[in-house]
């Protein structure tokens, strides 16, 4: 079973995005912080984050940045309210890119994808 980290400090998304990824058979991990997602990233065994940019503490980008000397082999995908060609600006490199008023299901679309290479 995949494992998914969503990052992201709005409970409300963050529990639809949970709800969703469960519901597809996927194990997800929930964190409001990056550094609560740091700790669970040590851990190992996570194969998808889902990156939120604006976060309070530290921003998404600056994880990102972390995660790419620490943890190169987990797969990123930056959900953000930014429009697509900012996140890929602000974070370079992710595997995908997610505008959060495109909804839910291409999201889950780009999970797939992302979990299939």
């Amino acid at each position: 079973m995949k494992r998914i980290l969503i990052i992201e400090d709005e409970d409300r998304v963050r529990k639809i995005y949970a709800q969703l990824l469960t519901d597809e058979g996927f194990e997800v991990i929930e964190s409001a912080d990056a550094s609560e997602a740091y700790d669970v990233l040590n851990k190992g065994g996570i194969d998808l984050v889902l990156l939120d940019i604006k976060m309070p503490v530290v921003f998404g980008s600056i994880l990102y940045e972390i995660m790419q000397s620490f943890h190169n082999k987990v797969k990123v995908i930056v959900a953000s309210v930014y429009p697509l060609d900012e996140q890929k600006r602000i974070v370079k490199g992710a595997v995908d890119y997610h505008d959060k008023s495109h909804g839910t299901q291409l999201l889950l679309e780009k999970v797939r994808k992302a979990l299939a290479e």
